[in-house]
């Protein structure tokens, strides 16, 4: 008797499904467990507890550290965000004001740095920790400077 190779590499293909519908229904139903929640996820571990929210901060720091509610804000290599004031903090997103300079701003902004608001979103899990990825800043910035502020962007996570 003949053996067929088409059974074998439909086993083989509804076995793979069969996989992928698992750890699918994994990421799904258990993230704080598997790390595969969605970005902006903040579930926390199996007690139901909030995953501790962070940014990664390089201001003062050059390899960068977790920070929560920083005074200062390193946001890019171009823009900094200083004497920060949080309304609020996670899980999703945080919200802040403070002073915005950046190289692309220089010299005027040192002296003079722009009333900003900052808005810190899209939290990413990494390592038990939720980083916020990406960043928005309100300011009343100069026309002729808007094309070269960096208003808008994705933070590092470690």
């Amino acid at each position: 008797m003949r053996l067929s190779a088409a059974p074998t590499t439909v086993s083989i293909s509804k076995a793979r499904r069969f996989a992928a519908l698992c750890l699918l229904t994994a990421c799904l139903t258990v993230p704080a467990m598997t790390s595969c929640g969605s970005p902006g996820s903040a579930t926390g571990a199996e007690d139901g507890a909030e995953t501790p929210i962070y940014v990664l901060n390089f201001h003062g720091a050059e390899e960068g550290r977790s920070d929560q509610r920083p005074g200062d804000l390193t946001l890019s290599e171009f823009s900094t965000l200083n004497q920060v004031v949080w309304q609020s903090w996670g899980p999703t997103r945080a919200a802040g004001a403070g002073k915005l300079t950046g190289t692309w701003c220089l010299p005027a902004c040192m002296d003079r740095p722009y009333e900003a608001t900052v808005t810190l979103s899209n939290v990413s899990p990494v390592r038990g920790k939720g980083y916020f990825t990406k960043y928005e800043i309100t300011a009343q910035v100069p026309e002729d400077q808007r094309d070269r502020a960096d208003l808008t962007g994705t933070l590092p996570t470690p």
